[in-house]
């Protein structure tokens, strides 16, 4: 079955999970004009059940018996990492069109399998990568294109913060590994503000919280970019002196003087040699804008095939950065990019 665009005026879509941030998706859906929530699939019957009757709105314990039975256009998936494959998979054969949560799967294998079941069945199918349109995002890439900064040399991204990590995150056989929650969304932020990325080595510090999770406690990542610039980012939930909101600041080096974001006070600073420096303090780097731009993107794409924002294709070249980040950690060893169409180490072999 080949999707299409739906005839009302608005995009009928079904959620599958219906946990935290399930939940929180259907408040994000209740936003836009162009969107109607007509169902939800759990396989937590619990959870399904009581978000159902809460919405009034059919409920299964099975995303295949929702594929049959819901009168949908889309689907938006909201569940673990692992599980993304084969509901992305099984929605484009139905003839549904698929927002899928980030991270869009745990290996490139998987993600070369959606792109290529939404493009076979001509499914349009979007990746939730936010950050990059949020506040502080934006505001980078503007002080970025500052008249004489010239090129950009080197970043860094410090993404050292104090939070227990719970639910899913705990097993990297469901999510992937500590860079697969707090550092996906700025290795995305990187993709979208530098460009592709070449090749990253990555080392792994010594596990001395196991009861905290079967994950690294920490992670360092070297970047070189296709342009020739480098990057790096290091990721620990074990640092009190912040939290995930003020963490992972970004300092930039450019030819000509650098720029800086500082989450702690939301500043943005851009300075040129010999020069004094400029600072801008943001209003806010909250989500709900960067939220909306993704979702009515959505929406305008299934409805009249405007341009999305984001792409499968987005989220296939952020799961590649990661996954080579645990390849390298595994082999010691440099990761050049592209990765293999079917690569799964070193998750599975």
């Amino acid at each position: 079955m080949s999707a299409s665009a739906p005839e009302s005026s608005s995009v009928r879509i079904a959620l599958i999970g219906a946990g935290g941030f399930g939940t929180y998706t259907t408040e994000l859906i209740d936003r836009q004009p162009e969107i109607a929530l007509v169902g939800v699939a759990d396989t937590d019957g619990d959870k399904a059940r009581r978000l159902g009757r809460d919405r009034g709105m059919p409920y299964w314990t099975d995303h295949r018996a929702l594929l049959d039975e819901c009168d949908c256009d889309a689907v938006a998936i909201v569940t673990t990492h692992s599980t993304h494959r084969d509901i992305a998979v099984d929605a484009a054969a139905a003839g549904r069109h698929i927002f899928c949560e980030k991270t869009m799967a745990i290996t490139v294998a998987d993600c070369h399998d959606m792109v290529e079941a939404a493009d076979t069945h001509g499914a349009k199918l979007m990746v939730g990568h936010k950050r990059r349109f949020r506040p502080a995002s934006a505001a980078l890439r503007r002080a970025l294109a500052t008249d004489g900064l010239g090129r950009p040399l080197a970043v860094n991204v410090r993404g050292f913060f104090g939070r227990r990590i719970t639910g899913f995150w705990r097993e990297r056989a469901l999510c992937g590994g500590l860079l697969y929650w707090a550092g996906v969304h700025d290795v995305d932020t990187l993709r979208y503000l530098f460009g592709e990325v070449a090749s990253v080595y990555a080392v792994l510090s010594p596990k001395l919280r196991p009861e905290v999770s079967d994950q690294e406690d920490a992670i360092s990542v070297a970047l070189a970019f296709k342009s020739g610039m480098l990057g790096s980012l290091q990721v620990s939930t074990f640092y009190p002196m912040a939290t995930y909101q003020t963490a992972f600041g970004f300092d930039i080096v450019c030819e000509r003087g650098g720029v800086s974001y500082n989450p702690h006070d939301l500043t943005i600073t851009t300075q040129h040699e010999d020069q004094p420096p400029e600072v801008v303090r943001l209003e806010h780097n909250s989500p709900d804008g960067a939220y909306d731009m993704e979702w009515s993107s959505f929406a305008a794409w299934v409805l009249r095939d405007e341009d999305p924002v984001l792409t499968g294709e987005d989220g296939l070249r952020c799961v590649e950065i990661l996954q080579a980040a645990y390849l390298s950690a595994a082999t010691g060893s440099r990761v050049d990019l592209p990765l293999d169409r079917n690569e799964r180490r070193p998750f599975d072999g």
